[in-house]
């Protein structure tokens, strides 16, 4: 078994376990594409008064997807240990993705109100369930690369939001950035009924070894172990007396972060409109944040395989504390750009590696449920994120305070980060940089 192990994890990654990057970052980058598609509509939704919509209403209409989001990531830490990744991932692609056409169709704010928390349930549930699959699917030692790969998708989807917008809003109206979202339904679903696997480690949990096996060899992945006998499954596996501290401040940091994610996807052009800059000039602050939030992370989370993703999550949402702050201020229109490229870099950016930190942390037998819970405490500051924004930019003369809560988001975020237990990231983070030595090393990085 350990010679099988071993010349497993020699193996060359096959094009199998590169579809399922594949498949998994396409799924996420639309989920960043419908967060980024409200806020380029949003700026003219305001300036039309459609739907009567005024800037606190449309704060809480941006919430609606992301109590959606709360609901699904929480239905995925229920089931996703249990139902499997394929499954889950295939029908919440198809959920949000034709609610999305729904949200093109709406003829009032009620409606779109609703389908916009729709879109968020399914997205809710598949983000977990992605980050999971995606960290299975990984070749030994680049757990928080492919992670980051996957999750530089989200911005990624933000930038095509934002391109798109600056083209396509103006000529032909906001609904068309809603109809885009039935790609995935057209696209995506029938290419993951054709090549998306099972994970091996939730076939191994259900018995089925010789399928596991099969498929990790398949994949040119390691096979993998079975859990310990007294290992608990799902989400009473997260608060374990090993596991509650880190599982509190996850919550902590994930809230932060997504916070700060939505916030600023959603009110970014408001804000830069509100201090001066022209409609498609506040569009691109969007489109320079999204470009940190893609290219940082990729070499961040190569620095984290190496010396552990703690240390850099906190730094980077230290910098993004301090470039937020000084957005705030009145300095050069270049400074700008380099000032909400760092924002992004450590917001957007940070979020991705929480939750590449967060799926490597947790074991095998609760990762499904390690990255919901983190998804699902998170989406609490994803919802408050839109709509305290809306009800600060309402109450001030100017957006400055709106910059200030931010930046002291950010700092709380770095504490928590900080702040989580060393021993088992510290662990994982050298299991992965040396390889396995026993099979007990292995399972520790599970």
């Amino acid at each position: 078994m350990i010679t099988e192990s071993r010349a497993a994890l020699g193996r060359p990654v096959h094009s199998r376990a590169k579809v399922v990057l594949l498949l998994c970052m396409a799924a996420v980058m639309f989920e960043g594409y419908d967060l980024v598609a409200y806020g380029t509509t949003l700026p003219k939704m305001l300036d039309d008064g459609m739907w009567g919509m005024d800037a606190a209403t449309a704060g809480v209409i941006g919430s609606y997807a992301l109590v959606g989001m709360l609901l699904g990531s929480l239905l995925t830490g229920i089931f996703g240990d249990r139902v499997g990744r394929r499954p889950l991932m295939i029908a919440s692609t198809a959920w949000f993705s034709l609610f999305m056409g729904v949200s093109a169709m709406a003829p009032n704010a009620t409606v779109f109100g609703v389908s916009r928390f729709c879109v968020g349930l399914g997205v809710g549930a598949l983000i977990p369930i992605a980050a999971a699959t995606a960290v299975e699917f990984a070749p030994e030692g680049k757990r928080h690369t492919y992670s980051a790969i996957v999750w530089s998708a989200f911005p990624g989807g933000g930038v095509l939001a934002s391109l798109l917008g600056l083209v396509l809003i103006e000529p032909f109206g906001i609904r068309v950035m809603y109809w885009i979202g039935l790609v995935p339904f057209v696209v995506l679903v029938p290419l993951m009924l054709w090549r998306l696997p099972e994970s091996p480690a939730f076939l191994l949990a259900r018995g089925r070894k010789a399928e596991a096996d099969a498929t990790a060899d398949a994949a040119g992945i390691e096979r993998p172990e079975p859990p310990a006998p007294a290992e608990k499954v799902g989400p009473l596996g997260l608060f374990t007396p090993q596991l509650r501290t880190a599982t509190l401040l996850f919550g902590v940091l994930s809230a932060c972060g997504l916070l700060l994610t939505y916030a600023l996807n959603t009110w970014l052009p408001k804000l830069m409109k509100s201090s001066g800059f022209g409609s498609e000039s506040a569009l691109t602050f969007l489109l320079v944040l999204n470009a940190g939030a893609i290219i940082v992370p990729l070499f961040a989370s190569r620095v984290s395989d190496r010396v552990g993703p703690q240390r850099v999550t906190a730094a980077s949402l230290a910098a993004a504390a301090i470039a937020i702050l000084f957005l705030s201020m009145d300095v050069d229109s270049w400074l700008l750009y380099v000032l909400a490229f760092v924002a992004g870099a450590g917001t957007i950016g940070a979020q991705v590696l929480i939750y590449g930190f967060a799926a490597a942390y947790y074991p095998a037998s609760s990762r499904a449920a390690g990255a919901a819970w983190v998804a699902s405490v998170g989406r609490i500051g994803g919802i408050a994120g839109p709509t305290l924004t809306g009800f600060v930019i309402a109450g001030s003369s100017n957006v400055a305070p709106a910059f200030y809560v931010f930046s002291v988001i950010a700092v709380i975020g770095a504490v928590a980060a900080i702040l989580v237990p060393r021993q088992r990231a510290a662990q994982v983070s050298a299991d992965v940089t040396a390889g396995p030595v026993s099979l007990a090393n292995v399972g520790d990085q599970k």
